[in-house]
């Protein structure tokens, strides 16, 4: 309430101006922004005695700038990490000794040779959600990188979950292909230990990289990084590194049980180059 001797004016204190407003443009937040001479309108100036005060009767806003459609659905990344999390903590309270003992299959030391798992063992619950938490969260990090690195076209939010899903799915097809390889190329060669330790390997050389892929998917999903391509590359790096040892991995289990090194290069052109060269045409990447 303003009052004078002459003249009465009453006006709520958010819509009252003391003095005259000088300014031209004006902002609300931080994609509204106001133009006084095109937007204000209805602007009323009552003089009362020294005082003088400006009344704002009204107000239009001027529509704000469009923000870009995410390319990663932040609310299915949340559920896809939600599940993995759930995944590994039932590995690590249920099935420790047996990730851990996994874990150091990767190591280049000799060590006391353990009967490999055969391929009812390989199909028994821990191998199976150790592999689901594999698949889960490769399909998820080659999904991001994909629409991030603007290789894809994301088509909303269904786009980049039938995107995971399909990659998803086909690592697990991918798997249980080589799993099968391996088995014919076992009873047809004889090599039935050296293959089946050497599948062994491979699982957990994915169940290691799911691990670290797991981290950086939370990091790019959830921190507001304006570029997200470095996190990107050394996921992609480190998967690399973790196929190279997979590989060397190999040489050593051939050389332990005594197998002519030609089977090796056989071996990696038929499962390991080979593949991946397929994937590559069909992407159309060369």
């Amino acid at each position: 309430m303003i009052t004078d001797t002459g003249d009465t004016v009453t006006a709520p204190a958010a819509d009252t101006l003391s003095g005259i407003a000088r300014e031209n443009t004006f902002s609300i937040g931080r994609f509204l922004p106001l133009n006084e001479e095109h937007v204000l309108t209805g602007v009323g100036t009552q003089a009362g005695g020294t005082i003088r005060t400006d009344i704002i009767h009204q107000a239009e806003r001027v529509a704000g700038l469009p923000l870009p459609a995410e390319k990663v659905n932040s609310d299915f990344g949340f559920i896809i990490l939600s599940l993995s999390l759930l995944l590994l903590t039932l590995l690590t309270v249920m099935a420790r000794k047996a990730v851990v003992a996994g874990l150091s299959t990767l190591s280049f030391r000799r060590q006391p040779t353990p009967i490999p798992p055969g391929t009812s063992e390989v199909l028994t619950w821990p191998p199976v959600i150790r592999n689901i938490f594999s698949a889960l969260n490769i399909g998820l990090f080659a999904a991001v990188s994909l629409l991030s690195g603007e290789i894809m076209e994301p088509d909303g939010p269904a786009g980049f979950v039938w995107l995971t899903a399909i990659i998803a799915g086909s690592f697990i097809a991918g798997v249980m292909l080589r799993h099968l390889t391996s088995i014919v190329t076992a009873e047809l060669t004889g090599w039935k230990n050296p293959l089946r330790e050497y599948m062994n390997v491979i699982y957990n050389v994915w169940f290691t990289t799911a691990l670290l892929l797991f981290l950086l998917n939370a990091v790019i999903i959830f921190s507001p990084l304006n570029n997200p391509l470095p996190v990107i590359i050394a996921g992609l790096a480190v998967s690399a590194i973790l196929i190279i040892i997979r590989a060397l991995r190999l040489l050593v289990i051939f050389r332990n049980w005594h197998i002519p090194i030609l089977y090796y290069i056989l071996y990696l052109c038929a499962l390991e180059v080979l593949p991946v060269l397929v994937i590559l045409k069909i992407i159309g990447a060369f």
